[in-house]
């Protein structure tokens, strides 16, 4: 389960954006502990001189997942991450 949640990391990683560091406090919208996470990076980040107004960081798309259907809701784009074409011979098997 750890694992799959780093793979799921990953895939909103790779559907994200690069976005500069502008100073808005709103990246995460009404999350106040993502949004109080990433303030204290953005200050780390100052006060080890990295230039913010020079440095852009990956966004990750907001992703919702169903439990039930292992699956993402409403973004077949994200879903397309799910698995990918297997050489012949080292195919997963289809769960029962």
């Amino acid at each position: 389960m750890s694992s799959a949640l780093c793979h799921l990391a990953n895939i909103s990683h790779r559907l994200g954006r690069p976005t500069q560091f502008n100073g808005a406090n709103a990246a995460f919208g009404e999350d106040r502990e993502g949004n109080e996470t990433f303030t204290r990076m953005r200050e780390h980040l100052s006060a080890n001189s990295v230039p913010l107004d020079k440095t852009s960081y990956m966004m990750g798309r907001r992703l919702t997942i169903d439990p039930a259907t292992e699956r993402f809701v409403g973004d077949e784009e994200a879903n397309r991450h799910l698995t990918r074409e297997y050489r012949k011979g080292f195919e997963v098997p289809a769960r029962a």
